[in-house]
């Protein structure tokens, strides 16, 4: 998938799939991964939940 695409399919889908499939790691790529963090992140949902997300990531 081309970042057009991906960028369509995250702005389709409501905030609480897209934190279930950051959190779950069902993204297919680190691009699909930044682009599901961009669009929570610009929407303003779950923004503690992203930066608690990526404290635990740092830390292994």
């Amino acid at each position: 998938m081309n970042k057009q695409s991906n960028d369509m399919n995250v702005k389709n889908l409501c905030s609480r799939k897209l934190w279930e499939l950051l959190k779950n790691a069902e993204w297919q790529s680190n691009t699909e991964r930044f682009a599901i963090e961009s669009e929570l992140s610009g929407r303003r949902h779950y923004v503690k939940e992203l930066e608690q997300l990526s404290d635990r990531e740092t830390r292994h």
